[in-house]
This record gives C-alpha cells, structure tokens and sequence, in this order.
C-alpha cells in the first residue's frame, strides 16, 4: 500500500531542505535510512537536508534538522532562516518568533526586504581553539556556533583541494562527532570568501549558516572587529551582524517549489 507525504522545498543561499509541516506529528525524524533516501539527488527529492515544522508548547514552534545522511543535528542556520519563512507563511500575523531546536532557543525574524535575521548566539559563549596542526593555514580556530566548526584562513580557497581537507578536519579523532571545515579568503574590509566541507552531507555545501557565523567571529578576533561582515559563499551572499555581544545570521530564505512523494 502507498502512501504521498506533501513537503516544500525552501532554499537558503543554495543551501536546500525539505520542509515538513509535522504538527500533527505525522512523520518519525527517527527513521534515518527513510530521510536520508528522501534526500537523495538520485533516488529522492534531493536536499542538504530535512526540517520539521514541530508544535511547541511554549514557543513559536519547535524545529527538527536532519542532515542528508538522516542524522540530527542541533542547529542549522539556513535551515532555522528557512523554517522562520515557512512559519511565516503559516502565521502571516507575525514577523518575529521565538523556536525551539535540540541545541536551544532561537529568535528570528522577518524583515521588510524579505531577509531572515536569525539570533545566532552571545559572543561569550564562543570558545574558540587552534587547530593548525590538522592542517597549516595563517591562522585557524575550532569553535561551537550550534555545531562544531574548524575555520582555516588560506590566501585563496579557488583551488584547493576541498574534499580532502575538509574530510580530514572532519573526521580527526579529537572531534569524537565530527566537525564542518570551513576555508577563508579575505576578499577587502569585512567581505570574506567561504568554501565549507558539511559533515552529515559529506562534501562541499553552497552555504553553511553556522559555518558563516563561526568565520566572521574568527576574523573579527583576528583581524578587525566590524558590526557587518559579508561573507560570499558559492551560493550567495550572507551577512552576519553583530549587535550588543549577539550575532545574527542574515540572508535570503525562499520557498522553491511545494510537491508530493509517493513511497
């Protein structure tokens, strides 16, 4: 006997999910070998990953993230920018909200140009430690912003042999969950270029919300502390603010299309 699960497809500067309205807790982010064939380019919808739109009883709503492999993870900033858009077009009455993810709470919100800011964490709970002996850069740090990530500022990220770096940063025995790489390139004045290697996805993504944030801070520490960093991404652009010790992660988030898969 079949079955059809309707989803949409959100996109977050490339970064792409399937989203899922489980308010009626109709779908088991459990099943993983079931989400990571959803995800599959080939043989599925094909995304970065899955989000479920939960209730919750004191906020908002309450997000769940499943990375393409069919792991949970405790945060994901595109994918929080793109539920904050999938939640506004279910509470069309709101433009601020208050959610729920396995790493915390987080506030977002709507803004008049159609961007998502979305609170990212306080810079006091920023930990950073150097990691240049996986692998040489000018400089390098290892730090928590809702997933772990290691940023590396390289001269140029053009060229580099990115899956073969990342997955050595990724899997180093000392990161007992794995952990995301990130490559810088100072471009000018608070514009950096970013490449980043995603555990769970196993590769190179168009955009990592967190990533971005984690390699603003490190070059805000590093090099000059600016209120506005851009960061160009090979799916486009990101801005991280810095406002009163919070950071905020913005940027476009957009629905693409909405469908049905039968199973």
């Amino acid at each position: 006997m079949s079955a059809k699960i309707s989803f949409d497809k959100y996109c977050g500067t490339g970064n792409d999910f399937i989203v899922l309205d489980n308010r009626t807790n109709s779908f088991d982010p459990k099943d993983s070998s079931f989400w990571q064939r959803l995800c599959d380019r080939r043989f599925g919808i094909g995304a970065d990953g899955v989000l479920f739109f939960n209730n919750s009883d004191e906020y908002d709503f309450e997000m769940v993230y499943l990375n393409a492999d069919g792991g949970e993870v405790g945060m994901c900033g595109n994918g929080a920018r793109a539920l904050t858009s999938f939640a506004k077009k279910i509470q069309f009455d709101k433009t601020s909200f208050t959610f729920k993810t396995r790493d915390g709470i987080y506030t977002s919100e709507v803004l008049k140009d159609g961007e998502i800011k979305l609170e990212m964490t306080q810079l006091e709970e920023i930990k950073a430690i150097d990691v240049s002996d996986i692998l040489k850069s000018s400089n390098s740090f290892y730090m928590n912003t809702g997933v772990p990530h290691s940023v590396y500022f390289l001269d140029t990220v053009n060229d580099i042999p990115l899956d073969e770096w990342g997955a050595k940063v990724r899997y180093d025995s000392r990161f007992s969950e794995g952990c995301n790489a990130n490559f810088v390139e100072i471009i000018s004045d608070g514009n950096l270029k970013v490449r980043t290697y995603e555990r769970g996805v196993e590769g190179e993504t168009l955009a990592c919300g967190t990533g971005a944030v984690a390699c603003a801070w490190a070059y805000r520490e590093l090099y000059k502390s600016l209120d506005s960093i851009s960061i160009d991404v090979p799916g486009g652009n990101l801005r991280i603010l810095f406002q009163e010790e919070k950071v905020f992660l913005c940027g476009k988030a957009e629905k693409i299309f909405s469908g049905v898969f039968e199973i």
